[in-house]
């Protein structure tokens, strides 16, 4: 499989980014099976982040919707692994792993809350893949957007230097002792925030077709990223150490 991340992929291998399904092929029912369970998956999980963002933090309810949506996440990215492989998209699979990753760095920071412990292995483990395929999303973007086509490289740069920033940020700031990590709730904030910007991309990206290609994919980002610079600063104070 070459590492070409254009738009026009062969619509007999996906639409969208979905991989279409050849009824006539031997494989086709566990290839539907796999894009029926990936498709209620990314719903559900729409819809459970919206409920974790609306709310009250910290309360049980959030504390539901929240589980719902990273395990719903988890059967999406699983899912979505074959899913790249069948329709030889190794950009689907890129975004696949910074949407899992962003999950588990969440999921990370809120296990971890009131712990004073150094990265553990599962740490080290979550965050250095990230750094990699991260390092190497930015590489093949990069060289892309240079030599063309350029369609989607942009994109594939631009969250590969997120996911792999964020995992840099990550390692080093838990390193250091309790007093010099930011709180946890900025860290729970930013890493679920990213991943649901990455869910309502996914989703406005296969159903939005007449909007322009890099427009759907870099959107949600530009107006999600502000919005989750307001839900730190309004929610810092309030999971402050006494507050």
């Amino acid at each position: 499989m070459s590492l070409v991340v254009t738009n026009s992929i062969p619509p007999s291998t996906v639409v969208g980014s979905i991989p279409a399904i050849d009824s006539g092929a031997s494989a086709g029912f566990g290839i539907a099976l796999v894009f029926a369970v990936h498709i209620a998956a990314g719903v559900i999980a729409l819809g459970a982040g919206l409920g974790a963002i609306l709310t009250r933090k910290g309360g049980r309810r959030h504390r539901l919707v929240g589980r719902c949506y990273a395990l719903t996440m988890g059967v999406v990215v699983v899912t979505a692994l074959p899913m790249a492989y069948w329709a030889s998209n190794w950009f689907l699979l890129a975004i696949a792993v910074f949407s899992g990753y962003l999950v588990f760095g969440g999921y990370r920071a809120r296990s971890r809350r009131a712990a004073s412990t150094r990265p553990t292995t599962i740490d080290y483990t979550g965050h250095g893949t990230m750094i990699v395929v991260g390092t190497a999303m930015v590489i093949a973007g990069g060289w892309q957007t240079v030599t063309g086509p350029i369609g989607l490289a942009p994109a594939l740069a631009a969250f590969g230097g997120i996911g792999a920033a964020f995992a840099v940020f990550t390692l080093v700031s838990t390193r250091g002792g309790p007093l010099a990590r930011p709180p946890w709730i900025q860290s729970h904030i930013a890493f679920m925030g990213g991943a649901y910007i990455a869910t309502v991309t996914a989703a406005v990206t296969v159903n939005l077709t007449s909007i322009p290609p890099l427009l759907r994919w870099l959107g949600p980002t530009a107006l999600g990223v502000p919005l989750i610079g307001y839900a730190i600063r309004r929610y810092t104070p309030q999971f402050a150490p006494g507050a």
